[in-house]
Order: structure tokens, then C-alpha cells, then sequence
């Protein structure tokens, strides 16, 4: 990976040809030796400069299969809608011929039918309207004509529409999961800790989900802890085949920056040592005013998953429908105090979004000359009422017309003799695409590394390291003549193949100070030329600066000489 940087800067030096370019020197300190408490050196650092405008770097799969993949997990790409994915899956499920659904265990030739139920096929036995049967009866009218005017579908509609349960499976499944709810992203003042909300019902998909093709979609959406300690049991437990991205895969942006490294110190023996100087610059790096600025090639045009295999799990008692019409609007039914992918409360919520385009009515079922037998009122809130008269029969019992759907789902899971706590339903789907072009990707991809190209910072810096040393601070010269101490950040250091650092991070005390006891901070993250991520502080002659490397020494530092418009000397002293 350190090649692409030396590409990087032959093709710089190549295009600044015809002017004078001072020889680029990699500072060596072979007399390098730690300072004694009481100790002090002098030293000297410069400031090179090389800006590269409009040049092109093209980063390749076998590139980004060498970084950590906690870098690439950290660059999020976009959110992934899961809607059309979730109605491709729940169609190919409910379309299963009878042959093939046969096939299937009993939980999934359960959900099949569930899927696919109607009034004309709908078993009312065992649920709340089972008097309807007898009342259909008694009134001359079969009882999926009944069910449907109830219900105000159509005799064949389905009672929940794939569209509406694809709706629910992604806000009750997959947005209760926390994968679904956030992800990975740069420290700010806004963000602290690092985690960004993720679009509701989608999946945040980051460069590492892109380069090793989805292949840990079953660990990140497997059992995980909510954050106020619910175990959520997750909801894929495999899946393979993945079809995102070809061999091909590269990214090529284009860049203005400059591209040498910055000259800092190693506090504990003072060798100058190299920092990488890209992931500074990440705000003016990217070339964005240029439409072409980023091209992703080698992706799929239709990404398809070849199986997953998603699991929906019960409650582990029957959960019956409630029986009062208060508190409203739920009523006092306890399939709302289930968690969102519990099977049960899943049905209801589906249920429930279906009767929002139910009316307020009363339908009136008579018999002869319009004599009236049978009445049900449903109002605003879906509460249902039913009434018998002349004698024809027991009316069902008041109920929410959405409760009654949920019981009459909960009682079909469990035909073919189930118990209560075996209806788990695990289902198999197949060839599905994600319901995402490979265009729709790159675009939202452009779009939002252009709004924040931060995501970018550690990616940067570890494509195009330049960092030889550790060094704990450095120097830089801005373009207004002022000369500053930066201190150097955990995004400086190169990390390891397992996603930590090459070296501690962790610094007692961060930034530079007015006193040996560093506890009156002169540094800050303001804004110097881009950057807001590095501890700074201005240097001029004769002003002496705190700090203290990772070993937990201090030491003072104070500008002594400027030999030149891009030179300082320091004496640095260790006091502790």
C-alpha cells in the first residue's frame, strides 16, 4: 500500500516538471537517543510542500482487500433501503406452489398460508369470529362474504397485502435490530461517540460490506445486545452467494493536495520522523466541484443474494386479543407490550397498518323482505362491535379489527399439531436481488462522501501512508506565514491487519500546554487551513510549550531559531 503513494508522488513530480523542485530528503536521526529527566537537544524540522491539483489515484479490490478491515467497515457508503428486498422475499415465499411449499417444514407451509390468506380461505375455527360461521348460516350468506364485507376487501383480496407485510417485517425486524439502527462514523463535536443514526428500515452498507461481498450480513444481523440490555435475538442466520461486486472493482478519485509528508518528533528520543499528511487535508482533499471526481467500476449492475435464511421467532404462550376498547387506541391487548419481532406482535402491527384504510361503518346483514339479523360497526379506531337480532344467534365478542386478525394468523401458525413456542418460522429464500441498481450505489455513494468527506480520514491514510517513525508531534507552516505544533492524532498512525495501531494511542495528556504540570491547555482543534481534527498551537520565537509523549514523559519545547521561511529549531527538554 505504500507503493501507492510513491505512484502518487512520481506522478506529481512528473507533472511539475519545467519547474524547480528542491530534492524531497527522508530524514534519518541514526544518533537518535532518549532524553534524560533534565536533558535537552536541539532540533530541527521543516516544511515541504508539494500540491497535486486533479490527480487521479485508482485504488483496486486487491488494495482494499490488504487494509484492516475496521477501516473499511469505518467508510460508510450509503443506507441501503430493505423494502423492495423484503417484499422480493416475501413474494417469492407466498408464491410457492402447493408441491413446493410441501417441502418445507410445518412453521414455513404455515407462513405460506398466512401469507396467502383470504376471506374465501381463511379457518375461522378456533378464533374469536368462529360464531360467524353459524351466523353466516343462519343468515343465508357464505362466511368469506361476511368476513370480506367486514373486513371491506374483496372475497380473494389478501387479508394482509405483501406490501403491507414487507412494511412491517423492515420497521419491526430489521429496524429493532441494532445494525438497523446505527453505524460507525467520524468523531465530532455532534457525534462523540462515534455512531450515526441509520435511515429507518435501511442497511447501512460501509466499503468493507462492499469489498468482501456481504459475507458478514449473518454476524452483523445475528443475536445482539439493545443498548438497554435486551437480548434481540437477530433474524439471518445464513447467508451466501453474495453477487455485489466484480474482480474488476476499483475506485478512482481524483485529489488536490499535498502530497509530502509532514516532519515530526518522537518525543522519547527526538528522531525526526515522517507523518503521513493526507487524512489532514480531507475537508480540500477530494476534487468534488468535478462531477467525475469519484468512479466506482466493477460492481454488478443487479446485486443478488443467492440464499438467505431468515428466522422469526413466537412467543412462547398464546397471546390473545384484548377485549376492552381502552386505553386508547391500542386497547388492553398484550401483544403491544411484545417486543417489534416477536411473530405476534409483527402479525399486529401488519394487521393494524392494514385497517388504517378502513372506513367507519356499519355493515348490515338482512335476510327476506330487508329484515335486519346482523350488524358490525367498526369505528375510527377499529373497534369493532357485533349484533345479533331475531334470535339468529351469539354475537362475537367487541374487539379491535386488528386483533382479530393477529389471532387468526396466531391460530393458523400452529396448524399440523404445533405447540405454542414451535411455531418458529425459518424460511429459505432464494436469488433475490436487493432491489438496487449498481448506478443507484455509486450515486448515493458520491453524494455522500461529498457531504462528509471525513468518512474518508482513516481510508486515506492508510491507502496512501506516508508515516515512517512515531512521531508524537509535528510541524506545520500554513500558507498566511504561521508556524504550529500540531499534535498528532490516533488517525495518523498506521493500523494493523486486526484493526488496532501499530503503536499506543492513548496519550496521558493530549495537545500542548502553558505549564510543566500540563494543566492549563494553550492547543486547540480550530480550524487551521481544513483541518479541525488536530490539537495545534501557534508557534513564535522565544515561546516555550507542555506536552508529554505516550509514555507518560514531559517535556518543554520552545522555538529558538527559524533558519528559514520552512525551517525551525527547537530545544526540547524532558522534565519528567
Amino acid at each position: 500500500m505504500r507503493r501507492t503513494l510513491r505512484t502518487l508522488l512520481a506522478g506529481a513530480i512528473i507533472a511539475s516538471a519545467g519547474g524547480c523542485i528542491e530534492p524531497i530528503e527522508v530524514a534519518t536521526d541514526d544518533e537518535a537517543q532518549p532524553l534524560q529527566v533534565g536533558q535537552s537537544r536541539r532540533v530541527e524540522l521543516r516544511f515541504r510542500r508539494l500540491d497535486v491539483d486533479g490527480f487521479r489515484q485508482t485504488i483496486t479490490l486487491e488494495d482494499l482487500r490488504g487494509l484492516p478491515k475496521a477501516i473499511l467497515d469505518d467508510v460508510w457508503l450509503l443506507d441501503l433501503p430493505l423494502k423492495q428486498f423484503s417484499y422480493n422475499a416475501l413474494e417469492q415465499l407466498a408464491n410457492l406452489t402447493p408441491q413446493q411449499a410441501f417441502q418445507e417444514p410445518v412453521p414455513v407451509r404455515n407462513m405460506v398460508t398466512l401469507l396467502n390468506l383470504t376471506p374465501d380461505n381463511v379457518e375461522l375455527a378456533g378464533t374469536r369470529l368462529e360464531e360467524l360461521v353459524q351466523l353466516s348460516t343462519a343468515i343465508g350468506q357464505p362466511a368469506p362474504r361476511a368476513l370480506a364485507r367486514i373486513l371491506q376487501i374483496g372475497v380473494t383480496d389478501r387479508i394482509i397485502p405483501l406490501d403491507v407485510a414487507s412494511d412491517v417485517m423492515v420497521s419491526g425486524l430489521i429496524a429493532s435490530h441494532p445494525a438497523g439502527q446505527s453505524r460507525s462514523g467520524p468523531v465530532t463535536p455532534e457525534h462523540p461517540d462515534g455512531r450515526y443514526a441509520v435511515t429507518p428500515g435501511a442497511l447501512p452498507v460501509t466499503l468493507g460490506d462492499v469489498v468482501d461481498n456481504f459475507e458478514r450480513l449473518t454476524e452483523r444481523f445475528g443475536p445482539a445486545t439493545l443498548p438497554d440490555g435486551t437480548e434481540h435475538p437477530g433474524f439471518i442466520v445464513d447467508a451466501q452467494g453474495f453477487s455485489v461486486i466484480e474482480e474488476a472493482f476499483n475506485m478512482t478519485v481524483k485529489v488536490n493536495a499535498n502530497a509530502l509528508p509532514y516532519k515530526g518528533l518522537d518525543l522519547t528520543d527526538l528522531s525526526v520522523d515522517n507523518v503521513g499528511s493526507l487524512g489532514s487535508q480531507i475537508d480540500t482533499l477530494f476534487a468534488t466541484d468535478d462531477p467525475d471526481w469519484l468512479r466506482i467500476e466493477g460492481l454488478v449492475e443487479l446485486p443478488t443474494i443467492q440464499t438467505v435464511t431468515v428466522r422469526v421467532t413466537e412467543h412462547p404462550t398464546f397471546v390473545p386479543a384484548g377485549d376492552q376498547r381502552d386505553p386508547t387506541p391500542d386497547g388492553n391487548a398484550p401483544v403491544w407490550d411484545l417486543p417489534p419481532w416477536r411473530f405476534e406482535r409483527l402479525v399486529a402491527e401488519m394487521a393494524r397498518k392494514t385497517t388504517e384504510a378502513v372506513v367507519p361503518d356499519c355493515t348490515v346483514f338482512t335476510v327476506g323482505a330487508n329484515t335486519e339479523v346482523f350488524r358490525v360497526c367498526t369505528d375510527a379506531l377499529g373497534w369493532t362491535t357485533f349484533q345479533t337480532f331475531n334470535n339468529v344467534g351469539n354475537p362475537p365478542p367487541p374487539v379491535y379489527l386488528w386483533d382479530l386478525q393477529h389471532e387468526m394468523a396466531q391460530v393458523r401458525l400452529h396448524d399440523g399439531g404445533l405447540a405454542e413456542g414451535e411455531g418458529i418460522v425459518e424460511f429459505t429464500i432464494r436469488d433475490i436481488d436487493l432491489g438496487v441498481t449498481s448506478a443507484t450505489v455509486v450515486d448515493e455513494t458520491r453524494r455522500n462522501l461529498e457531504e462528509q468527506p471525513r468518512l474518508l480520514r482513516a481510508f486515506v491514510n492508510a491507502v496512501a501512508d506516508a508515516t515512517d517513525g512515531a512521531a508524537d508531534v509535528f510541524y506545520y507552516r500554513s500558507r498566511d506565514g504561521r508556524d504550529w505544533l500540531w499534535f498528532i492524532d490516533k488517525s495518523d498512525v498506521p493500523r494493523t491487519a486486526d484493526g488496532g495501531y501499530e503503536r499506543p494511542v492513548d496519550y496521558p495528556a493530549i495537545g500542548f500546554y502553558a505549564d510543566a504540570a500540563l494543566t492549563q491547555k494553550v492547543s486547540s482543534t480550530q480550524d487551521v487551513e481544513g483541518d479541525t481534527l488536530h490539537e495545534k498551537v501557534e508557534l513564535t520565537t522565544g515561546r516555550t510549550v507542555y506536552t508529554a509523549d505516550a509514555e507518560g514523559g514531559a517535556f518543554s519545547m520552545k522555538l529558538v531559531a527559524k533558519p528559514s521561511r520552512n525551517r525551525i529549531e527547537l530545544e526540547v527538554q524532558r522534565i519528567r
